[in-house]
């Protein structure tokens, strides 16, 4: 009976998937961070495409103080348009972590970082909390399918 219960408990977990191992998530953790490093360079070069590289085909932004937005084309037209506005745009990572379940088949990223800018001269700076979602696609590729920012702080004189 035991060793039936047993076969069982085994081939439910296969057909279920199989929890990824420490290993794996401390791996997905890597791959999220590293991701979040080209979105940053692309941000502080001003580089759209960059910013944009790891977005799932329907990424959701949610920008406080502005609409939602859905796609990559639409992420995309927003860091254009953040770089117009703000051309000495740049953040700065002041801490992160990445939570990966067992399952390891998502990953939520969350952080805070500076953001700094000049208004007529002045350098300004402001804090701001970040949390992402990703997953794994068809092809293997983490991306992220889902982001959103918020202002700890009003902008203000550094």
């Amino acid at each position: 009976m035991r060793i039936a219960m047993t076969a069982a408990a085994m081939a439910l977990a296969t057909a279920l998937g199989a929890p990824a191992h420490a290993a794996d998530r401390a791996s997905i953790s890597d791959t999220i961070k590293a991701q979040v490093r080209d979105i940053v360079m692309g941000i502080n070069t001003q580089n759209a495409a960059l910013a944009t590289k790891h977005d799932a085909p329907k990424v959701l932004a949610i920008n406080s103080g502005q609409p939602n937005t859905i796609g990559v084309a639409a992420d995309l037209a927003g860091f254009k348009q953040a770089f117009a506005a703000a051309p000495t745009w740049r953040v700065s990572l002041v801490e992160e972590a990445v939570d990966v379940p067992q399952s390891g088949d998502m990953a939520v990223y969350r952080s805070v970082y500076n953001q700094d800018s000049m208004h007529d001269n002045v350098p300004f700076t402001q804090r701001v909390n970040v949390i992402a979602g990703w997953s794994q696609h068809e092809n293997g590729a983490w991306l992220m399918d889902w982001y959103a920012v918020s202002e700890m702080e009003k902008s203000h004189k550094k």
